[in-house]
């Protein structure tokens, strides 16, 4: 029978599992343009089905764009066809005093969308929706 101390040497290398992202390229992280590719293909995806309605597929996109922390309002569908662009926040957005902020006036109050300081310009998910010759819907979506 094997003592703790033998199994232990081992099995020394079982912590070292590869983990399934690459921290610096975690899909939160939308700064980065490698992050931000691989988001928009998750994002992309969405067009490979068709759906009834196209507001079902905008509700099943906020909800899979929740899991990385990602919100934005959903658009008014109108029509058969349009396109709507939408502005996206990060963890709720920010607000209060930061850092750089020393005084106690009214003005320094920073609200903003979580993610326009990391990446400039901000993020915005842009919607295009087609009705199909079998009265269905084709969504397609893009983080721009």
């Amino acid at each position: 029978m094997k003592s703790f101390k033998q199994y232990n040497e081992a099995y020394t290398d079982a912590g070292t599992l590869k983990q399934t992202e690459d921290e610096t390229h975690a899909a939160f992280n939308i700064q980065d343009p490698v992050a931000l590719q691989k988001l928009n293909g998750f994002v992309g995806a969405l067009a490979e089905q068709e759906y009834l309605q196209p507001d079902a597929a905008i509700h099943q996109m906020a909800m899979k764009l929740g899991t990385v922390g990602l919100q934005f309002a959903l658009p008014k569908i109108e029509g058969n066809k349009g396109k709507s662009v939408v502005e996206v926040n990060q963890f709720g957005g920010t607000y209060g005093k930061t850092s750089d902020n020393t005084t106690s006036g009214d003005g320094d109050i920073e609200n903003g969308d979580g993610i326009s300081h990391r990446k400039e310009g901000g993020l915005k998910l842009e919607f295009k929706w087609e009705k199909q010759s079998n009265n269905t819907y084709k969504v397609f979506a893009n983080l721009i």
